[in-house]
């Protein structure tokens, strides 16, 4: 769990940046700008958590992990859409603390599904 912490450091920092730049630049929208940082934050993470996390998957069909992954991937990120979209725009809290609790609430999902159905 401790490996699968740092690497969820190193991931979220990539997934906020590109959140931050995506609204602050782009002119994303909250949800387009989740949808940005997800996925840049996704590449990021299954890189470490194969290589470095979870190394006995290294031995594994590559393509099969990788659909796994995804499906986990877009799992979350509706997770985390839904959270800022009903954050945001029902609760009316702004974009940073609206992606922010959706992260927190996502990232334990994303640990067991990809423990126990992706590297497991």
């Amino acid at each position: 769990l401790s490996k699968y912490g740092s690497t969820s450091v190193l991931a979220t920092g990539a997934d906020f940046t590109a959140f931050h730049l995506a609204l602050t630049y782009v002119g994303a929208t909250p949800v387009q700008a989740t949808v940005v940082g997800r996925s840049v934050g996704s590449i990021v993470a299954f890189l470490l958590h194969r290589s470095w996390v979870f190394k006995s998957s290294e031995k594994r069909n590559g393509n099969i992990l990788m659909v796994k992954y995804v499906m986990g991937i877009f799992i979350g990120m509706g997770m985390n859409v839904a959270g800022v979209w009903l954050l945001n725009g029902f609760a009316d809290l702004a974009p940073w603390p609206a992606r922010v609790v959706a992260a927190c609430v996502v990232w334990l999902f994303g640990f067991l599904f990809n423990k126990k159905i992706v590297f497991g």
